[in-house]
Protein backbone atom coordinates (compact mmCIF):
# COMPACT_ATOMS: atom_id res chain seq x y z
CA UNK A 1 0.00 0.00 0.00
CA UNK A 2 1.41 3.10 -0.80
CA UNK A 3 2.04 5.33 2.46
CA UNK A 4 2.92 8.54 0.37
CA UNK A 5 0.05 11.28 0.70
CA UNK A 6 -1.57 12.76 -1.64
CA UNK A 7 -1.08 15.55 -2.37
CA UNK A 8 -4.27 17.15 -2.28
CA UNK A 9 -4.06 16.18 1.39
CA UNK A 10 -0.58 17.81 1.78
CA UNK A 11 -1.73 20.72 0.48
CA UNK A 12 -4.99 20.88 3.49
CA UNK A 13 -2.32 19.88 5.90
CA UNK A 14 -0.62 22.82 5.14
CA UNK A 15 -3.45 24.91 4.80
CA UNK A 16 -4.66 24.15 8.27
CA UNK A 17 -1.11 24.19 10.05
CA UNK A 18 -0.88 27.78 8.67
CA UNK A 19 -4.43 28.42 9.89
CA UNK A 20 -3.99 27.52 13.00
CA UNK A 21 0.30 29.26 13.46
CA UNK A 22 -1.67 32.35 12.38
CA UNK A 23 -4.27 32.23 14.65
CA UNK A 24 -1.82 31.66 17.54
CA UNK A 25 0.03 35.05 16.19
CA UNK A 26 -3.36 37.08 16.06
CA UNK A 27 -3.71 35.84 20.05
CA UNK A 28 -0.86 36.48 20.99
CA UNK A 29 0.03 39.52 18.99
CA UNK A 30 3.23 38.62 17.33
CA UNK A 31 3.55 39.47 13.78
CA UNK A 32 6.24 37.48 13.61
CA UNK A 33 6.55 33.72 13.91
CA UNK A 34 7.72 32.98 17.55
CA UNK A 35 10.93 30.33 18.32
CA UNK A 36 7.72 27.21 19.28
CA UNK A 37 6.37 26.96 15.69
CA UNK A 38 9.91 26.73 14.07
CA UNK A 39 10.18 22.93 14.13
CA UNK A 40 6.66 22.53 12.88
CA UNK A 41 7.32 24.97 9.89
CA UNK A 42 10.70 23.38 9.02
CA UNK A 43 9.03 20.22 9.12
CA UNK A 44 6.12 21.18 7.38
CA UNK A 45 6.82 23.60 4.82
CA UNK A 46 10.44 23.31 4.60
CA UNK A 47 11.26 26.47 6.69
CA UNK A 48 10.12 30.03 6.89
CA UNK A 49 10.35 30.89 3.43
CA UNK A 50 7.59 28.07 2.30
CA UNK A 51 5.24 29.07 5.22
CA UNK A 52 5.57 32.55 4.09
CA UNK A 53 4.79 31.34 0.29
CA UNK A 54 1.78 30.06 1.99
CA UNK A 55 0.30 33.02 3.57
CA UNK A 56 0.89 35.00 0.67
CA UNK A 57 -1.14 32.65 -1.76
CA UNK A 58 -3.79 32.75 0.88
CA UNK A 59 -3.53 36.69 0.52
CA UNK A 60 -3.34 36.94 -2.85
CA UNK A 61 -5.99 34.55 -3.67
CA UNK A 62 -8.39 36.56 -1.43
CA UNK A 63 -7.25 39.75 -3.26
CA UNK A 64 -7.77 38.36 -6.95
CA UNK A 65 -10.84 37.06 -5.93
CA UNK A 66 -12.32 40.37 -4.30
CA UNK A 67 -10.75 42.68 -7.61
CA UNK A 68 -12.60 40.38 -9.66
CA UNK A 69 -15.54 41.08 -7.96
CA UNK A 70 -15.10 44.80 -7.76
CA UNK A 71 -14.24 45.28 -11.53
CA UNK A 72 -17.27 42.97 -12.37
CA UNK A 73 -20.11 44.68 -10.50
CA UNK A 74 -17.93 48.66 -11.29
CA UNK A 75 -17.23 49.37 -7.56
CA UNK A 76 -13.48 49.71 -7.74
CA UNK A 77 -9.85 48.41 -8.54
CA UNK A 78 -6.64 47.40 -7.36
CA UNK A 79 -6.52 50.00 -4.51
CA UNK A 80 -10.23 49.35 -3.39
CA UNK A 81 -9.19 45.55 -3.05
CA UNK A 82 -6.34 46.39 -1.12
CA UNK A 83 -7.92 48.01 1.44
CA UNK A 84 -10.93 45.73 2.05
CA UNK A 85 -9.34 42.51 1.83
CA UNK A 86 -6.24 43.91 4.69
CA UNK A 87 -9.67 45.25 6.83
CA UNK A 88 -11.24 41.61 6.23
CA UNK A 89 -7.45 40.19 6.86
CA UNK A 90 -5.71 42.14 9.08
CA UNK A 91 -3.50 40.05 10.85
CA UNK A 92 -2.65 38.09 7.74
CA UNK A 93 -1.75 41.33 6.33
CA UNK A 94 0.73 42.23 9.39
CA UNK A 95 2.39 39.28 9.66
CA UNK A 96 3.23 39.55 5.29
CA UNK A 97 4.24 43.36 5.96
CA UNK A 98 6.69 42.54 9.34
CA UNK A 99 8.49 39.73 6.92
CA UNK A 100 8.19 42.23 3.91
CA UNK A 101 11.95 42.07 2.87
CA UNK A 102 12.23 37.97 2.68
CA UNK A 103 12.97 36.49 -0.93
CA UNK A 104 9.71 34.41 -1.02
CA UNK A 105 7.78 36.89 -0.49
CA UNK A 106 9.19 39.46 -3.02
CA UNK A 107 9.17 36.49 -5.52
CA UNK A 108 5.13 36.06 -5.05
CA UNK A 109 4.36 39.54 -5.10
CA UNK A 110 6.48 40.33 -7.96
CA UNK A 111 4.19 36.91 -9.61
CA UNK A 112 1.18 38.64 -8.84
CA UNK A 113 1.59 42.02 -9.69
CA UNK A 114 2.53 40.65 -13.27
CA UNK A 115 -1.30 38.59 -12.85
CA UNK A 116 -2.24 42.32 -11.88
CA UNK A 117 -1.12 44.40 -14.44
CA UNK A 118 -2.75 41.38 -17.20
CA UNK A 119 -5.81 41.56 -15.61
CA UNK A 120 -6.29 45.43 -15.48
CA UNK A 121 -5.20 45.45 -19.16
CA UNK A 122 -7.78 42.93 -20.17
CA UNK A 123 -10.32 44.59 -18.21
CA UNK A 124 -9.42 48.12 -19.41
CA UNK A 125 -9.68 46.98 -23.01
CA UNK A 126 -13.05 44.55 -22.65
CA UNK A 127 -15.05 47.57 -21.39
CA UNK A 128 -13.98 49.90 -24.16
Amino acid sequence: MNNIPSRSTAVRRRRTLAHVILRDLVETGHTTVPSWWESEIEREFGGLGGFLAELSRQWWTAYAAHLDTLIELGMGGPDQAWADVAEQMPHLRAVLDAYSGEPALGEAERRHCDVLRWTTRREARHAA
